[in-house]
């Protein structure tokens, strides 16, 4: 069984071609991130959303960035604004960012800067189709 909190270091687990698992990759960034999660809780707090069904989701959650994942009794969708809050979803922390950029490139993809309608975006490709 996989332990959790072992000291075993980082390691790669592939899939499927183009596919991998970066085990224990965040690892040494957990207590930013944990940070940066209390943040964004504490501007748009946990919740358990209500399915289209009526149904009371499991799992408690918050978003951030422009647009943010929701459910009410009307559907799914994404929103920019907090339906608890009725404020825009906190800005999306550098520390996650740093994250998904880092774990693309570990796994084999390069982040190519594109410029988009509101700023610089990002896409991701392989590094053998470049």
């Amino acid at each position: 069984m996989l332990d959790l909190f072992s000291d075993t270091p980082p390691w790669q687990e592939p899939l499927a071609p183009g596919a991998v698992v970066l085990r224990r990759f965040a690892r040494e960034r957990a207590p930013a991130l944990l940070q940066a999660i209390a943040d964004v809780a504490s501007q748009s707090p946990f919740r358990q959303m209500v399915t289209p069904g009526g149904y009371t989701m499991s799992v408690a959650m918050t978003n951030c960035g422009a647009l943010g994942w929701t459910t009410d009794r009307h559907g799914y969708l994404y929103a920019p604004v907090d339906p608890v809050t009725d404020q825009t979803w906190p800005p999306m922390p550098a520390v996650f960012h740093e994250l998904a950029l880092a774990a693309a490139a570990a796994g084999g993809r390069i982040i190519v800067p594109k410029q988009a309608n509101n700023g610089v975006t990002a896409a991701v490709a392989r590094k053998d189709m470049l």
